[in-house]
């Protein structure tokens, strides 16, 4: 007699409850690898702090080159401030013509004019003297002071190319120059930044695997006894996986911390440098920073994990 087909319901019931046996197991491995954390705090915790020192100093460098992109902020407001100085010499009504000039740009806001006469007394002002004699040959230009609207950088920019062609303008000066400046350091770091944090991750993966190595020498019998009853080599690696990844994201976790640790105790000195320039800067570890680091550590743990455990299992149990 031919046997009749196992009823749909049973395949349903089996593929619920393997499903719930895999989740199971993820939790249990993932709880088991925060009590190894307790259970074993010295080496684990070394490991940990290790990896911390390891990812504070990348860390470190992408927060100064955030930070100097805030002070570079400070500058913007100077950008946008430029003061023009015109020809030697120019009469009057030659100035006058340009100030009209520059109002058909709707980027400037507010325009000043500082006539020769004007500038030797600010100039005797500044060097203390009582009186400076102005004649005929007084060799100071006139300046025109013109403020730009905040917009963008560029815009700005061009405002400068086409007031720098008009031929009454002999150069012009703006505060740009400083923050192309911070915005090239500011650059060099988040590049440095980029290939320590590469450098660095390599000692993570040695650091990583030396102690899950040791791990998984204390763990050989039972993973021979799993090995004989049938366990999988996903299923055997996946405890070693979730301590690799924990390890990895709490060290990164702590990298951050070791981060603003370092921050508040050069916040005095780098706020007396901003005070110069009318600023006060707060400094902190950006929460995306933290983030970066904490899922580099756990990405970088688990890839440890994976390497350590394929050739451990491939080496001594065989499966």
């Amino acid at each position: 007699m031919a046997q009749s087909p196992a009823p749909p319901g049973n395949k349903a019931g089996k593929k619920q409850s393997a499903l719930g046996a895999w989740q199971s197991h993820h939790a249990r491995c993932l709880r088991d690898s925060f009590w190894r954390l307790i259970r074993r705090p010295l080496g684990t915790w070394a490991t940990i702090f290790a990896i911390a020192v390891v990812l504070a100093l990348p860390g470190f460098l992408m927060t100064l080159a955030s930070q100097m992109k805030t002070f570079g902020g400070v500058f913007a407001a100077e950008q946008g401030q430029m003061n023009i100085y015109l020809k030697t010499g120019m009469p009057p009504a030659a100035v006058v013509e340009f100030t009209e000039w520059l109002k058909q740009f709707p980027q400037i806001e507010h325009s000043e004019v500082i006539t020769p006469e004007q500038g030797l007394k600010q100039l005797a002002h500044r060097l203390n003297i009582s009186q400076l004699e102005s004649g005929s040959d007084n060799p100071l230009p006139p300046v025109v002071i013109v403020r730009a609207r905040a917009g963008n950088p560029q815009d700005l920019l061009d405002l400068q190319t086409q007031i720098q062609r008009n031929p009454r303008v002999d150069s012009i000066a703006t505060g740009g120059q400083w923050i192309e400046r911070l915005q090239k350091i500011a650059n060099f770091f988040n590049e440095l930044s980029g290939w320590l944090l590469a450098l660095f991750g390599l000692t993570v993966l040695f650091v990583v695997g030396n102690t899950l190595r040791l791990e998984l020498e204390g763990r050989r019998q039972e993973l021979l006894l799993m090995a004989l009853i049938g366990a999988t080599r996903r299923y055997m690696l996946r405890p070693l996986l979730y301590d690799g990844a924990v390890m990895g994201l709490l060290g990164g976790l702590i990298a951050g911390g070791l981060i603003n640790i370092l921050l508040s105790m050069l916040t005095t000195p780098i706020n007396e440098i901003a005070r110069e320039y009318g600023a006060t800067l707060t400094l902190l570890t950006p929460a995306s920073l933290v983030l970066t680091l904490g899922l580099t550590g756990a990405l970088l743990g688990w890839l440890s994990a994976q390497i350590i455990g394929q050739n451990f299992l491939r080496s001594t149990v065989q499966v």
